[in-house]
């Protein structure tokens, strides 16, 4: 599913940040988050170009998602590669069927998922779609 090294050609990855929190007693707010995800974006050669939040709202609401919305729409500009997140439960909760809806346009568009938790998301190979899944799952039925 990933690879903890996420750049591993040595050249600077356009990416945009997204950052989600479910509520108040989230285990880390947006500004922890941002600081998290711009360190790893600052040692690992991403330039984050853009940033993306949803404040308040479940991974599964994603009709609430405003900025998720967006930032999935404007993934087909070209004008960045990656998506990077704390870990993939503040990308989304999705089902299996729910996930593919979102993934398909970023992988068309040749951008990647990189989590701080475990580098690249690898939506190219079965491997790295079931794993993703498994997480998924694990995130979504979680207490």
């Amino acid at each position: 599913m990933a690879n903890a090294n996420s750049n591993r050609n040595g050249s600077i990855v356009a990416a945009v940040a997204y950052y989600r929190m479910s509520s108040d007693k989230q285990e880390a707010s947006i500004p922890e988050q941002r600081k998290a995800v711009q360190k790893f974006a600052k040692q690992n050669g991403y330039h984050i170009v853009k940033e993306y939040a949803d404040e308040g709202i479940s991974g599964d609401a994603t009709d609430k998602r405003l900025a998720f919305q967006q930032m999935i729409a404007n993934a087909s500009n070209g004008k960045w590669q990656a998506i990077l997140v704390w870990d993939q439960d503040r990308f989304g909760r999705f089902d299996s069927v729910e996930a593919g809806f979102w993934i398909h346009p970023l992988r068309a568009a040749g951008v990647k998922l990189v989590t701080l938790s475990d580098g690249i998301v690898d939506w190219s190979d079965f491997t790295g779609r079931l794993l993703y899944n498994i997480v998924n799952a694990i995130h979504r039925f979680r207490l």
